[in-house]
């Protein structure tokens, strides 16, 4: 039934990343400022609305990130959710460690938040707290500012990029 969970050394870890890995996901960037001031990003898509009232977002990061502790310090930043085509944009945060948003993909919000230049939307945050979870810490989010635009997004399933349609038309 599946009912197993990582304390049991019969845990299919492949098998159950497999599984979650069928729930459509959005894909954003997470961005902030460095202890020298530059602009940092990585690829996330476990972030999600907590709460309207008051507005309050959360996402999480792996505490074996080689970014943990930069994301998990930052008292602010920002997420940009990707727009249909930038798959390319998602691999290169994901995979680069010291990923700089810099020239035309930087942008940077009216309170000094970098953001990019390109995304749908935009989500910039005062980091509430923090919550240890398993191998990850949930990091929750203020909501400061916001905004966005028309077009499509970025969905992750199965391991890949799709775009998902702007139903709006």
């Amino acid at each position: 039934m599946g009912t197993e969970n990582s304390e049991h050394s019969g845990f299919d870890t492949r098998k159950y990343r497999n599984t979650l890995g069928c729930f459509t996901t959005g894909v954003c960037l997470i961005s902030t400022l460095d202890n020298q001031g530059r602009a940092r990003a990585m690829t996330a898509n476990s972030f999600t609305s907590v709460s309207l009232a008051p507005p309050i977002i959360l996402w999480s990061i792996d505490q074996s990130s080689e970014r943990f502790e930069l994301f998990n310090s930052a008292e602010t930043f920002s997420v940009s959710i990707l727009r249909g085509d930038e798959g390319d944009t998602s691999r290169h945060f994901a995979r680069h460690v010291d990923a700089e948003l810099t020239g035309e993909d930087l942008v940077y919000s009216d309170a000094g938040l970098p953001r990019y230049a390109k995304a749908l939307a935009w989500v910039d945050c005062q980091t509430g707290w923090r919550q240890q979870a398993g191998d990850h810490v949930v990091i929750f989010g203020k909501v400061v500012d916001f905004g966005s635009d028309s077009g499509d997004a970025l969905g992750f399933f199965r391991g890949g990029y799709s775009n998902i349609p702007d139903v709006r038309g």
